[in-house]
């Protein structure tokens, strides 16, 4: 039986979402939980691999389960197992053709930026101590809307071979102290949101005088900026048509 299910974590401690040999991730501890509580080995899907300390609100998820377990009791008892910084949430059962990473119509991200140090965010946000014209930084972040290739702002070590995304929506909107900047698209590859960031800062803050958008049509990764922090990236949501 294939179920559903979203997972919101803090992923300051963890390697990232997949698999690796140098620390904790995200997937080996649902696996860990889940195979504990049906009492055989289970493998878990993500829609996306995020990378070393990014966190999620709403990361999209599936698992194999025997047939007919209850779900209620099942998320109850995994997310007794599961540590502090990990939840599941919504499991429900899909169809077997369901699949957490190829369902996936589309993909929001959040980059949190605050102006000043403040510890309560220390974990969640990117301190950024620069002089910061935000205006400039609103009005360039349009340019991400449409359908480019991003291959630019992808890091190189990637085996992807298509760079090219469509953006339906990049805003930035102030909430109190913080900065967020939201980004909606069908895909991303490597690092793009964080590199879209620090790129966007960076011509903010005068460091670079060319603006996004002919940056983007550069396609040449020497002309982006900085990458901004993980620690400041969060997977919002993940929109499928078989669940809300």
């Amino acid at each position: 039986m294939r179920c559903f299910f979203r997972v919101e974590y803090e992923g300051s401690d963890y390697v990232g979402w997949q698999y690796q040999p140098n620390g904790p991730s995200i997937q080996a501890e649902l696996e860990r939980a889940f195979s504990t509580v049906v009492r055989e080995n289970c493998k878990v899907v993500g829609a996306g691999r995020t990378d070393a300390g990014v966190h999620a609100r709403a990361q999209g998820a599936h698992v194999d389960l025997p047939s007919g377990i209850d779900l209620c009791k099942c998320q109850l008892s995994v997310n007794a197992l599961l540590p502090a910084a990990v939840a599941v949430y919504g499991m429900r059962k899909v169809a077997d053709s369901f699949h957490a990473r190829f369902s996936a119509r589309r993909r929001r991200y959040r980059y949190y930026m605050m102006e000043r140090k403040t510890p309560l965010w220390r974990r969640r946000a990117w301190m950024v101590f620069h002089t910061v014209n935000w205006e400039r930084v609103r009005d360039n972040a349009q340019a991400c809307v449409g359908t480019h290739d991003f291959s630019a702002f992808c890091r190189s070590s990637t085996d992807t071979e298509n760079m090219v995304c469509t953006v339906e929506q990049a805003a930035l909107e102030r909430r109190g102290e913080v900065w967020v900047f939201s980004i909606q698209a069908d895909r991303f590859v490597y690092t793009m949101v964080r590199s879209v960031v620090g790129t966007l800062v960076d011509i903010g803050r005068g460091r670079l005088t060319e603006s996004f958008a002919s940056i983007l049509a550069a396609r040449d990764r020497a002309r982006v900026g900085e990458t901004a922090p993980a620690r400041g990236l969060v997977l919002d949501y993940v929109s499928y048509d078989e669940v809300a």
